[in-house]
């Protein structure tokens, strides 16, 4: 009767992780939450009306409640999360780490025959014949969510050919077979070019592409570097080391490939977090409003600043003593360039602030100071989200910014794209990449950031 009584969430919001690093990040940020609001990620229940109503204001709809109970009553959640890839190893880890969060195993999880060779090309053409076509996506949708889906958060790598090429494939998917109303946040990470192992000139051309697909269909297309992911992890190995991830949890002979990243993917699940959080929780801000927010923008891409990188505090005092600190980080990195001479006209930034008490006047203007030293911009283009933090989880600030700073950059990457085009033509068209697709999507992106 108690489980009847429970308000139902808002309209659910599906995590649709691609390739090694989107369910990476994907499954980390679940985990990140859970932990934030006290609940097991191994097993996490209700137990009772009160303690439902209660999780379910912190969660809002990015959990689904397990209709198998527990004993004693206790009612199983398990995340709204598709995990999306050709080569099973990296789902069948996560799946097999957390049975009891992951309980509807063959529901969470689609996968191919193998990786895609780091070929946008084939990895788009795989998605179709063998996702897209073999399983029924709208169904998987329907069964992690009874109600209708107001938005997908879909982390992936840029760089290589299945995560960004099924991403790409699935927000085409998604805005050419949805409702209208569903909202596209797309978490784009773009490579270290000679640390992470991607190969220059396809890397350059998969980026190209998958940047083109989100000027397209991504509704809020946030981009986050690994090359400042990786600054930042050292930087803060010490603070993330005391936080738990489930590469500690990992078979010890499987963290190959996860133990190199545990760090960068722990501050990007904080990122991310941070942003599911500011509309499932009781605010009046909601996911379309971001959508509304960038309709304008050129570019319309973000990059996040994040205060603190490590969480300690929950008081806005002490989240504003991580500046004088340096416990803040920008999760791009600009290369040597001067920000403040890259920002136009009509930047503008979102802050979304997590904090127990007050969120006082003299608080707000200490975080627009800072954000205008670094990133000029009018007052008048900064919004401020307050969301409410409960329990004992840790709080802080995520900065979101949206102006041309990044724009040197992507416009580095254009040209390597263009230069390596006539060396890998070939296999692409045999993938169905025709020359003349990659030339305007090159056009468009070239044209959106200059």
């Amino acid at each position: 009767m108690a489980l009847e009584r429970a308000p139902l969430a808002p309209n659910p919001v599906i995590s649709a992780c691609f390739g090694h690093c989107g369910i990476g990040i994907g499954a980390e940020a679940y985990r990140w939450i859970l932990i934030d609001v006290g609940a097991n990620p191994r097993r996490p229940a209700l137990k009772g009306e009160k303690e439902q109503i209660q999780i379910l204001r912190r969660y809002g709809g990015t959990v689904l409640r397990f209709g198998i109970p527990y004993r004693k009553g206790e009612i199983p959640l398990v995340p709204r999360a598709l995990l999306i890839d050709l080569d099973p190893r990296a789902a069948n880890l996560i799946l097999q780490s957390y049975p009891e969060l992951f309980a509807m195993k063959d529901k969470h999880a689609l996968y191919g025959m193998g990786g895609a060779a780091r070929n946008w090309a084939e990895g788009r053409t795989r998605f179709r014949n063998e996702i897209e076509t073999k399983y029924n996506v709208q169904r998987r949708f329907e069964e992690l969510s009874p109600e209708p889906v107001r938005g997908f958060n879909v982390p992936f790598a840029m760089g290589g050919g299945t995560g960004g090429a099924f991403a790409s494939a699935f927000m085409e998917h998604v805005k050419s077979t949805g409702e209208g109303t569903q909202v596209i946040a797309t978490f784009g990470v773009i490579p270290e070019f000679g640390w992470d192992p991607v190969i220059l000139g396809p890397a350059a051309i998969s980026i190209m592409m998958n940047l083109d697909y989100q000027i397209k269909y991504s509704d809020v297309p946030i981009l986050i570097d690994n090359k400042a992911l990786r600054s930042l992890a050292g930087r803060f190995a010490n603070g993330l080391s005391k936080r738990s991830s489930i590469v500690d949890e990992l078979p010890e002979e499987l963290e190959i490939g996860w133990r190199d990243y545990r760090n960068m993917n722990l501050v990007s699940a904080h990122m991310m977090s941070m942003f599911v959080a500011s509309f499932t929780r009781e605010t009046e801000w909601d996911m379309s409003n971001y959508r509304t927010w960038l309709a304008s923008s050129k570019p319309r891409f973000v990059f996040p600043w994040l205060i603190p990188v490590v969480p300690k505090e929950s008081e806005i005092d002490g989240i504003l003593s991580s500046f004088s600190e340096a416990r803040d980080g920008v999760l791009f990195d600009f290369e040597g360039e001067e920000t403040s001479r890259m920002v136009g006209e009509k930047g503008s930034c979102c802050v979304l602030v997590k904090a127990r008490g007050r969120f006082e006047h003299e608080h707000r203007e200490h975080l627009r100071r800072v954000i205008k030293e670094r990133f000029p911009m009018e007052d008048k283009r900064i919004i401020f989200i307050r969301i409410p933090c409960l329990g004992r989880e840790p709080g802080g600030a995520l900065a979101l910014l949206n102006n041309k700073a990044i724009s040197n950059k992507v416009l580095s990457i254009a040209k390597e794209a263009e230069e390596a085009w006539d060396g890998y033509k070939a296999e692409y068209e045999k993938w169905g990449l025709k020359q003349e697709e990659f030339k305007q999507s090159f056009i468009n992106v070239v044209n959106h950031f200059s």
